[in-house]
């Protein structure tokens, strides 16, 4: 492998490439085309015969993608959206529950180490660190993190760069959650209690519950919410088994066993007040804070391959995770009648703990490295990773209500994270202490930004849009390291800073009030940075690939992206669909090595495309009946890779489907008594490639997961039977970067829970 920094081509390379993306963005334009008249032909003729809204239409869904409220089927950009009544129906409590319904967005490990932060989502083949970002109303937090779902306005998931209006990390895409404010008007809320039993886990619940209540009527409301709940583990740990031949285990250490592994207990709860003095109208304060705490005994990781259920150890190391965070925000609205003022404050802390047994991977990979070398009996090696966030960001922006055909956005953004990681390999070794590696990374980014849109629609049919960011990056860190595998004490600090200006352009025609086409191009960007020192036993592998063994920077890199669509109403507002395609350019990919000594090393890795479609639908086909349908078509792959690396030209970039696809069901049945209804989703994923663990890669199968529910409602009450993934699937999400090193022939794999039966029953009031 050699050394993956070079510059971007330019001149008669650069305009043959523009050429050539022309060409890609017309034959777009041809084939939306063509599908949006054939959509809109017959919606034309519909509309024209037929009232536009009549009692079974589909539901209108409000979304701020573009940061003003808007029906989602007139913004011009790819951009799902999930009610929070509809999470609700299909009783969806975290990230899995809703993701598999998005197209062309797909999810597993890799970005980060461990458990608690190791999850990587990927839209529109955009893969890797730092490409998606994710969202709690208008403030960034950490991808991995998983929000409860809970009361929740709705889920929005905008696909395609996102910079320009959400900042550097929205490559591929962003997702936001957003939260119901509280209401100043009335009381009411609602209790829900489920009870289950997991499939080779045991029983397990989930008690929720939402309270809102004026305080000062039509001006000061109070909304709280809290849960409970507790997921049995599916894992059996085996341990005083010898994995490695030409080992043993101590003859002090017996076979044992160890019961419902990889368990999730969970509590934590969101209060928010919602302020509009009559004194001073227009104005609306919204202060919200949202506590979260996770633990498990162990990890839930299958050992081998993702049908095992069974974890085999040569030692009693125990394993767990512990996460909990907390987010503080602030956000001030003044409607001044032309526009709106709003300033958005928060503040985000989190402390993560994983702890992974390290015991083969210390004793049999890394024990040659000690002074004498490690004996072939195994030592105990726990190995603790802890990580502690705090990030402030502050968002100051003005939306403008003018009459007129022009419209602006503009505003300011700032963001300061702090980190600190600390990893430790702990193995006893004679006149060494017990730290066989440990890293220490203190680390500070800032982002400052400046961001503006405008709209002008210079006719009731037509608007064309640019926005522009720009911003500056930069970040410290001090990488410390120690140990007898690090060769004694060293320490390679950082700093790196650098600007990018992420433009986007948009055009739509809306043909009539239920049909429009629109076009957009975008630029997303990623900063780039620096590894830290690696032990000395991966000199040679560094040696071999040209590079050094000390803070080896990467560049930054970046991506256009050219979509086009179509959003058409049909059968007088009985279906909505929306249509799009797209093609992106991606020069000078930042990709994580996998070096033969085990470690990583993030660099530039030539360049790659990603062509792909989507289709949504909501449909009610009769009264009563909602179905909400959509499929995604991507192709991501490698088109340029540097002589030497581990990408080869044609291979599909990681973890990434060709195919997603779901369905939602909901059937509501009135009776005398109430009413009845059956609720369903189908969710399926395509096979990937991961690269994890393998330079070769890993297939990561295909798998299609079904969820039901079945119940009735009378007046305030409701209660359903649930099965959650009814066919029993084990779900392959990726395959985990371990805190330490994968040992040869030992993958663990992340997985779906496997079929879950319980009781719901609900209170509203």
């Amino acid at each position: 492998m050699t050394n993956m920094l070079y510059p971007t081509a330019r001149g008669e390379a650069g305009s043959q490439d523009s050429t050539a993306a022309r060409r890609r963005f017309g034959k777009l334009f041809y084939l939306v085309s063509v599908a949006s008249g054939v959509l809109a032909g017959p919606a034309l003729a519909w509309s024209a015969e037929a009232p536009a809204q009549p009692a079974a239409a589909v539901s209108e869904i409000v979304v701020t993608a573009q940061r003003r409220s808007e029906n989602i089927q007139t913004v011009p950009l790819g951009v799902s959206a999930i009610t929070g009544e509809t999470l609700q129906k299909q009783g969806a409590v975290n990230f899995t529950d809703y993701a598999h319904t998005i197209p062309n967005l797909s999810f597993g490990t890799g970005n980060g180490f461990g458990v608690t932060t190791a999850r990587e989502v990927t839209i529109r083949g955009i893969a890797g660190a730092n490409t998606t970002n994710f969202y709690i109303n208008d403030t960034p937090v950490p991808l991995s993190l998983d929000p409860r779902v809970l009361d929740l306005q709705r889920v929005e998931v905008l696909r395609g760069p996102q910079g320009t209006l959400f900042g550097s990390s929205a490559m591929g895409g962003t997702v936001r959650i957003i939260t119901r404010q509280a209401d100043s008007r009335e009381t009411h809320g609602y209790i829900d209690v489920q009870g289950f039993d997991v499939n080779k886990g045991g029983a397990g619940y989930d008690v929720s519950g939402t309270f809102n209540t004026p305080i000062i009527e039509d001006q000061l409301g109070l909304k709280v919410s809290a849960y409970s709940s507790y997921t049995p583990g599916i894992f059996t740990g085996e341990y005083g088994v010898a994995t490695t031949p030409g080992y043993t285990v101590p003859s002090s250490q017996p076979v044992g066993y160890k019961k419902h592994l990889g368990d999730d207990s969970e509590y934590g709860g969101l209060a928010t007040l919602t302020f509009t003095p009559k004194a001073v109208p227009g104005l609306t304060v919204t202060p919200m804070l949202i506590y979260q705490h996770m633990q498990g005994n162990g990890l839930p990781l299958a050992d081998f391959n993702p049908r095992n259920l069974v974890q085999i150890r040569p030692l009693n190391v125990s394993e767990g995770v512990r996460d909990q965070w907390v987010f503080a925000a602030l956000t001030a609205k003044y409607d001044a009648g032309f526009g709106e003022f709003i300033s958005s404050s928060s503040l985000f802390h989190r402390q993560a703990f994983d702890n992974e047994d390290g015991t083969e991977a210390a004793t049999v990979l890394f024990g040659a490295y000690a002074t004498p070398p490690l004996s072939t009996v195994y030592q105990a090696s726990p190995s603790p990773s802890y990580v502690n966030t705090v990030a402030y960001t502050q968002e100051l922006r003005f939306q403008s209500k003018f009459n007129g055909p022009l419209q602006v956005i503009v505003g300011g953004y700032y963001n300061e994270t702090r980190s600190h990681t600390i990893q430790r390999e702990l193995t006893p070794i004679d006149g060494a202490g017990d730290i066989a590696f440990e890293e220490d990374v203190p680390r500070l980014n800032r982002e400052l930004a400046g961001f503006a849109n405008l709209t002008f629609a210079p006719t009731k049919a037509i608007e064309l849009s640019a926005g522009v960011r720009e911003a500056h990056l930069e970040y410290h860190y001090a990488y410390v390291a120690d140990g007898w595998i690090n060769g004694g004490p060293s320490n390679s600090p950082t700093s790196h800073s650098e600007d990018a200006l992420t433009p986007r352009f948009t055009a739509k025609y809306q043909i009539t009030d239920g049909d429009m086409i629109y076009a957009n191009v975008a630029k997303g960007y990623r900063v780039g940075g620096q590894n830290a020192t690696l032990p000395s036993m991966c000199d040679a592998d560094l040696a071999a690939a040209g590079l050094p063994n000390g803070s080896v920077s990467y560049g930054s890199d970046s991506l256009w992206s050219y979509e086009l669509g179509a959003k058409d109403s049909w059968f007088n507002g009985r279906m909505k669909t929306r249509l799009a395609a797209y093609h992106i350019d991606w020069s000078n990919i930042q990709q994580v090595i996998l070096l033969p000594c085990t470690y990583h090393l993030t660099l530039n890795a030539g360049a790659a495309t990603s062509d792909g479609a989507e289709l949504e639908a909501d449909v009610v086909p009769i009264d009563n009946l909602t179905l909400s349908f959509s499929l995604g078509y991507d192709d991501a792959k490698i088109t340029k890779s540097p002589a030497g690396s581990n990408f080869v030209v044609g291979q599909p970039l990681n973890g990434v489907p060709r195919w997603t696809a779901s369905l939602l069901g909901d059937y509501e049945i009135p009776t005398s008594f109430g009413a009845v209804f059956v609720r369903g989703q189908y969710n399926f994923t395509g096979q990937s490639i991961s690269y994890n663990n393998d330079p070769a890669g890993r297939v990561r199968k295909a798998y299609s997961m079904v969820d039901l529910r079945v119940g009735a409602s009378k007046g305030p009450w409701e209660a359903s039977l649930f099965a959650k993934n009814l066919f029993d699937v084990r779900a392959d999400l990726g395959d985990e970067q371990s805190e330490i090193s994968e040992m040869p022939g030992r993958p663990r794999y992340l997985i779906a829970q496997p079929r879950t039966i319980g009781l719901d029953v609900k209170r509203s009031f």
